[in-house]
């Protein structure tokens, strides 16, 4: 008998890859070593509260691939934005970062909140399984 191995985690967004940081960060830290951060236009500088939030609680910030490139290689696609994901069965996680023109403490608790959704995310996956 085999066991089937999961496909790595492949966290996507459509905002330039800060979404997607987050969620490949925190799976890293869950155990899910492989996982990529990937966006589906260009990559853009990070906002200063997203390598701060992981910073928090000691993780380091993945470097960000473009969506086609990370599924050169299969991967189970976490689509991290409103609306429907441009990858076929993926599992969509609605959020959204507060703008640049918004204030540091809104900024920062709103990058917590996501970290936190996709953490929690993560976990009931695992107890789950």
């Amino acid at each position: 008998m085999t066991t089937k191995t999961p496909r790595p985690l492949c966290f996507a967004d459509a905002s330039g890859g800060a979404l997607a940081v987050l969620g490949a960060a925190v799976a890293r830290a869950l155990g899910y070593t492989d996982a990529v951060a990937a966006t589906s236009g260009d990559a853009s500088p990070l906002p200063a509260e997203v390598p701060a939030v992981l910073a928090e609680i000691g993780l380091e910030t993945p470097s960000v691939l473009k969506l086609d490139d990370a599924l050169a290689n299969p991967h189970a696609v976490v689509w991290l934005a409103d609306g429907a994901a441009p990858v076929a069965d993926a599992r969509v996680l609605p959020c959204k970062l507060m703008p640049a023109d918004a204030g540091e403490l809104e900024r920062m608790s709103t990058a917590r909140i996501v970290r936190d959704r996709i953490e929690r995310m993560l976990e009931v996956e695992q107890a789950a399984s």
